[in-house]
């Protein structure tokens, strides 16, 4: 089997491409040892929230991120019965006096769009959510979006396999070169490809040809809280963490931010911290919960903590597009249309995300 593109990923970064590069009209091929949305895109819920740290500040690109991951959420959502995403809004409430000031200089510094952020005091933000812990007031985005993941990214891959895209899951395989292709042996079979495209997270670290990037682990854990009563507020919380309405009585908080960790999988001391959090933010929450589930993932973070995309310094048609960080829901298809203009028509790449910033 041969195709133009292969893409060795089947999370956020894999599939956003295999979608841009099939409406070119491309022969595509999608591989991915853990399957569907197996690594760190398959957290059970995502936010799309373009006010990001501690202190509320307008992330890179937010208006075109947004509008271009807002229209494929759209368009997936349209083959599927079940609703997987949800303008919820975003608050994001100060904690202490520091962080009041600090988000609220942000605020009037920013040139945020049209009704996308607001500024409450801390009277406003206690009276229109009673019960959130708040030190001096907050912000809110209203367009702010809540994604269950899995449900979105396995629609996605339906969609993207309804349209020819081939996908080859939890097979391990073997990458070399030849003259004119790139060739992907697996136990049984084996493909070619005139172009590789790495999307694969961490796992980005397994494949020798790019072992000169760093790429930073850092392990997150969520937990899904079953609760005695529905969730009160309307929107998706964003302090320490976040904290999301899942279910009918049920809400995902995370995330953890574990630069040191011995294991991949989901433990206790990840789960008191979660419960911490969620004490200092929603004291009152912590005494409905009735049952958790947890979950567990590896991102891929760099040393700016902005995406790595481009072209593969000695090897022709061989590109990356990983280290997406937690930003990765806002940022995929918008960084996906960046990747195939260069790759087709050899467009620049903003140099914030571009691989030869780290090419000295």
């Amino acid at each position: 089997m041969a195709f133009d593109f292969c893409i060795l990923g089947a999370g956020l970064a894999g599939l956003s491409l295999a979608d841009k590069l099939w409406e070119t009209g491309a022969s595509v091929v999608v591989v991915d040892p853990n399957g569907v949305s197996g690594g760190a895109s398959g957290t059970p819920l995502g936010l799309v929230n373009p006010a990001t740290g501690r202190f509320a500040t307008k992330t890179w690109k937010a208006e075109e991120c947004y509008q271009t991951i807002l229209e494929t959420l759209e368009k997936v959502q349209r083959h599927s019965q079940e609703s997987f995403y949800k303008k919820t809004g975003v608050l994001r409430p100060a904690l202490d006096t520091k962080i009041a000031t600090r988000m609220k200089a942000n605020f009037d510094s920013t040139d945020w769009p049209k009704d996308w952020c607001f500024w409450l005091d801390e009277e406003e933000l206690k009276t229109l959510y009673p019960g959130i812990n708040c030190v001096g007031g907050g912000i809110w985005l209203p367009i702010g979006l809540s994604v269950k993941l899995p449900e979105f990214l396995n629609t996605y891959s339906s969609l993207l396999k309804s349209r020819n895209v081939e996908f080859i899951t939890n097979q391990e395989f073997d990458l070399s070169k030849s003259d004119k292709s790139w060739s992907l042996k697996f136990d049984d079979s084996k493909i070619e490809a005139s172009t590789v495209i790495t999307a694969a997270g961490i796992e980005s670290n397994g494949i020798s040809q790019w072992d000169f990037l760093t790429l930073n682990a850092v392990k997150g854990q969520i937990a899904i809280l079953e609760t005695k009563a529905p969730f009160p507020y309307n929107a998706s919380v964003s302090a320490l963490g976040y904290f999301s309405e899942y279910g009918e009585k049920s809400f995902a908080a995370g995330s953890t931010y574990e630069h040191k960790f011995e294991h991949s999988h989901t433990d206790s001391e990840g789960l008191n911290y979660i419960l911490k959090k969620l004490a200092l933010v929603m004291p009152s929450i912590s005494e409905t919960i009735v049952e958790t589930t947890q979950w567990a993932g590896i991102r891929a973070s760099t040393q700016d903590r902005m995406p790595i995309l481009g072209k593969h310094p000695e090897f022709d048609n061989f590109y990356i597009f990983t280290g997406l960080g937690s930003k990765g829901l806002l940022f995929s298809s918008y960084l996906a249309n960046a990747l195939v203009g260069l790759i087709l028509n050899s467009s620049s790449l903003p140099p914030e995300v571009d691989i030869k910033r780290f090419l000295k």
